[in-house]
């Protein structure tokens, strides 16, 4: 990982802290910067070994979130997101980027359901819906509270990816 690369991915996480955090969108110029960014200083770097990276860095971002995105939990411009770092950086740390960012996703989401008391609500319909699963039952469940089901408390996903890669830049990819 080259310094530009770093500094790369560190401004496209000011970035997307600050247009996710405001407007709750991720540009897709921002997002074709990164892209472009990661097939150059990677084929430059390795050549087409490089571009081969950014490549499947690309589509392992792309298909780490494509499930969590078709399922309404996320939105594109996060699928997008990860995509890109995954271009700049390679598959693997858009794997470590991922983990850490469901990490902080994970501890946000906690806190705000239980500053909203909506901690044991959440649970039990997770609970729900998985006997349910079990039983091979379809009946509608009560809704989950998620990111995507209101923005008066949600937490913009692009900011825990963001948060995931600089934890990926500060503690390594794990594997």
């Amino acid at each position: 990982m080259h310094l530009i690369q770093k500094a790369a991915l560190l401004a496209a996480i000011a970035l997307v802290f600050y247009f996710d955090g405001r407007y709750r969108i991720i540009p897709n110029k921002l997002i074709t910067v990164v892209v472009g960014l990661g097939l150059v200083t990677n084929t430059i770097i390795s050549g087409w070994t490089g571009f081969a990276l950014a490549t499947a860095g690309f589509f392992a971002g792309l298909i780490i979130l494509i499930i969590p995105f078709l399922l309404g939990g996320i939105g594109a411009g996060d699928v997008k997101l990860l995509a890109a770092i995954g271009c700049l950086l390679g598959p693997g740390f858009a794997a470590a980027a991922f983990l850490y960012g469901a990490v902080f996703g994970g501890i946000w989401a906690v806190i705000v359901l239980l500053k909203k008391k909506n901690l044991l609500q959440s649970l039990q319909a997770i609970g729900y819906r998985l006997m349910l699963s079990a039983a091979g039952q379809k009946t509608a469940a009560p809704p989950l509270h998620t990111f995507a089901s209101g923005k008066d408390w949600g937490f913009p996903f692009g900011i825990a990816i963001g948060l995931g890669a600089a934890a990926a830049l500060v503690f390594g990819v794990p594997f």
